[in-house]
C-alpha cells in the first residue's frame, strides 16, 4: 500500500462532488473503511473523514513536524482544532489565531501556548515573531488563502513548512511576493485530505493518546438542514455532527 494519493482519488469522492453520505445506510468497498479507535463514540469517529486527515497529513506529510517544533494554526473550524491537538501529541508548541475572545479561551484550554485575536492584531505575523523571540514558526497549517498567506511566509522561520490547505491557492487577484519564498529555505506544499495508510497512521496515534475530537454541536438526523445553517454561521469550534437517530 502506497502512501501517495492517486489521480482517482482526487476525482470522485463521496461527500465531496458525489453525494450518498447523509444517509441512514451506505453500501460501501471493504477498501473505504478502516476501524474505529475503541474509545471514540460514533458520533466522536464521524468527525475523523475528512477534517482529521488533512490536519494530520499537514503536519506529517510534507515535513513532519516533531518534538520542540512550533506550529500555527488558523481559525477554530475543524482542521485546525485537529491540527492543534495532533501537533501536542507530536511534541509541538501552538500558536493559534481566532477572532474572539470565547474561541481564543477555548483554544487555549485545548493546549494553544498562544492566542492571538486577529480582529485587534490584524498583522500578526510581526505578533508571531515576537512570541517566538524572533526565530518564526517551523510550520504554519494555512487555511486562510490569500488573505493570509502572505502573513503566513513572513511568519515562518527559515527552512519552515507551510501546509496549504483546500481553497487556499484559489486566484483572487491578490499578488504574492516572490521574495518570501527565496532565500530561507522554506517551503510550501498543497494538503487534499490524504491516503489510507495516513488515516490509519493517525488513528493508531489517536488510539496511543486516546485523544477525543472536539465536537462543537450534534444535531438529529431530522434535524440535518439546521446543522449545515449552525456550520454556515461559521460560530462553531470544532465539529458539527449530525446523529443517526
Amino acid at each position: 500500500m502506497t502512501r501517495s494519493l492517486r489521480q482517482e482519488y482526487l476525482t470522485d469522492r463521496l461527500g465531496a462532488n458525489l453525494d450518498g453520505m447523509l444517509a441512514e445506510y451506505a453500501v460501501l468497498s471493504e477498501e473505504a473503511l478502516v476501524r474505529v479507535p475503541r474509545h471514540l463514540s460514533f458520533e466522536e469517529a464521524a468527525t475523523l473523514p475528512c477534517a482529521a486527515v488533512t490536519a494530520w497529513v499537514a503536519l506529517t506529510g510534507h515535513r513532519r513536524v516533531t518534538a520542540g517544533d512550533t506550529v500555527l494554526t488558523q481559525g477554530s473550524g475543524g482542521v485546525s482544532v485537529f491540527a492543534l491537538q495532533f501537533a501536542q501529541i507530536l511534541g509541538a508548541r501552538v500558536i493559534a489565531t481566532t477572532s474572539t475572545v470565547e474561541k481564543a479561551e477555548r483554544l487555549k484550554a485545548l493546549g494553544a501556548s498562544d492566542v492571538i485575536n486577529y480582529t485587534e492584531t490584524p498583522i500578526w505575523d510581526e505578533k508571531v515573531r515576537e512570541l517566538t523571540d524572533g526565530r518564526g514558526v517551523d510550520c504554519v497549517v494555512e487555511i486562510g488563502g490569500p488573505g493570509t498567506i502572505a502573513m503566513s511566509l513572513s511568519a515562518l522561520a527559515v527552512g519552515g513548512h507551510v501546509s496549504l490547505i483546500g481553497a487556499s491557492l484559489t486566484p483572487s487577484g491578490t499578488g504574492l511576493d516572490p521574495l518570501l519564498l527565496t532565500g530561507r529555505g522554506i517551503t510550501l506544499g498543497s494538503i487534499s485530505v490524504g491516503s489510507r495508510t495516513d488515516f490509519e497512521a493517525m488513528n493508531r496515534a489517536i488510539a496511543l493518546h486516546r485523544l477525543h475530537p472536539v465536537i462543537d454541536r450534534t444535531f438529529p438526523f431530522a434535524e440535518a438542514k439546521e446543522a449545515y445553517r449552525h456550520f454556515e454561521g461559521r460560530g462553531h469550534l470544532g465539529k458539527v455532527v449530525i446523529r443517526h437517530n
